[in-house]
């Protein structure tokens, strides 16, 4: 003859396989989490790679170019800058040339958008400085520096 159990036996049976099941789920989640982390990190130096990249070379701001095409004119500022040492270090603006710092300091009429330091070619590490700037543009700031190592620069001219 079978045994009869009582209700609260029966209950705290149901309680411990109701535990292992939520145990097995827990488990099951966090090996699936950590799987899911792993598959994302893939490379630390093509993470950092990009990182790096998108803080030497900022892209561009579109808004700021859209709204200069708009207005049909675009407005002109100065801006002193100086190379030490002296290199050919050419400063471009949508393409085009519109100075080279061979003598070390060059005064430049830009328009708001983004400027090229392209130092491509020069071996040397060199410091480029704002020394001058129309006291109406807000970037780029005065004395920043931005330092080539035969590599291309860019930074924001923005009123």
């Amino acid at each position: 003859m079978r045994r009869r159990g009582s209700l609260l036996e029966w209950l705290w049976n149901i309680v411990q396989r109701g535990e292992r099941r939520i145990i097995r789920v827990m488990v099951l989640a966090s090996v699936l989490l950590l799987l899911m982390q792993l598959s994302a990190v893939r490379d630390p130096l093509d993470f950092y790679m990009t990182v790096a990249a998108k803080v030497e070379a900022p892209p561009m701001e579109l808004p700021a170019l859209a709204n200069a095409e708009r207005e049909g004119v675009a407005k002109t500022w100065q801006i002193t800058l100086k190379a030490t040492p002296a290199a050919p270090i050419r400063v471009v603006q949508n393409g085009t040339v519109i100075a080279d710092l061979a003598k070390g300091e060059q005064q430049i009429a830009v328009q708001s958008g983004q400027i090229q330091l392209d130092g491509i070619g020069v071996a040397q590490t060199i410091r480029v400085q704002v020394i001058k700037k129309d006291a109406r543009l807000l970037e780029p700031r005065h004395n920043q520096i931005m330092i080539l190592q035969g590599n291309i620069m860019n930074f924001t001219v923005k009123p």
